[in-house]
């Protein structure tokens, strides 16, 4: 399990499996140890039972990191170690998405600003709290939302997001799954109903096919234009430090559009 770990021992395997195991509840489980950028950080490779990996940090072996580390040029130190330790599928140009992910079902949030596209999941804690930190922006007119609803990290969700579209007013239903959520076992409020229409049911298949598609294997998946030495540019990226979303929508200089990015919409 450890080869190629070097100056990484099985002394941080227990340790990272027991912080895993009390924050997570056997939801995710350990595959990976390795060593971080300094020595006191530890890498940890996880993988939930739907074979969705990524990455975690370990301080000091006492200490659980969530979230993307960044050091002090403001570079995603996560982003870094996830091209080393994990399986890279190949991703197709986020031009490319944007029609389908504009067309696709889901809901739109926000009266004024770029437009960007998130791909979410009602079981996602991270989506949470993205959905949690962009409320502001989004009520001041700062940026618009597409949420587009996929269902894979738990049995639950493809049924809470179809049931989510399956209401007559989505949005405020994927709020109230958000107002709920409990971060203790990771799960939104909604509750599936009992005869989930098929259509809907296709929609979120065929919306977590979409995202499959694009490389990207977890949420939330964001589809932005940002700006750039060269102008506008469309580009997608899993995530974004909560913490930082206020830095990120002021670098949004355009909207997301079937034919690529509109300026200044």
């Amino acid at each position: 399990m450890l080869a190629g770990c070097a100056n990484v021992t099985t002394a941080h395997l227990k340790p990272a499996e027991h912080l895993v195991q009390q924050n997570f509840h056997d939801k995710i489980h350990v595959t990976k140890v390795f060593p971080g950028p300094v020595h006191s950080l530890t890498g940890i490779v996880v993988e939930t039972d739907q074979h969705q990996q990524g990455i975690l940090w370990m301080l000091a072996d006492k200490y659980l990191l969530l979230g993307p580390v960044v050091n002090a040029q403001q570079e995603n130190i996560t982003g870094h170690y996830a091209d080393k330790y994990l399986p890279q599928p190949a991703k197709v140009p986020a031009e490319k998405i944007a029609p389908a992910a504009l067309a696709a079902p889901g809901f739109t949030i926000g009266h004024s600003g770029p437009l960007m596209v998130a791909f979410m999941d009602p079981n996602c804690i991270f989506c949470h709290l993205l959905w949690e930190a962009l409320q502001q922006p989004v009520a001041e007119g700062k940026v618009r939302v597409k949420v587009v609803p996929v269902g894979f990290l738990k049995p639950s969700s493809p049924a809470k997001a179809a049931t989510i579209l399956a209401s007559k007013n989505p949005a405020e239903a994927w709020a109230n799954n958000e107002k709920g959520f409990d971060l203790h076992t990771e799960e939104g409020s909604t509750k599936p109903l009992s005869h989930i229409p098929s259509v809907d049911e296709a929609a979120v298949k065929a919306n977590t096919q979409l995202l499959h598609q694009t490389g990207e294997t977890a949420t939330p998946a964001l589809l932005y234009c940002i700006k750039t030495a060269k102008g506008l540019e469309m580009q997608m990226k899993h995530g974004i430090d909560v913490h930082r979303t206020p830095e990120f929508i002021q670098k949004l200089g355009g909207s997301v559009d079937a034919q690529g990015c509109i300026p200044g919409a």
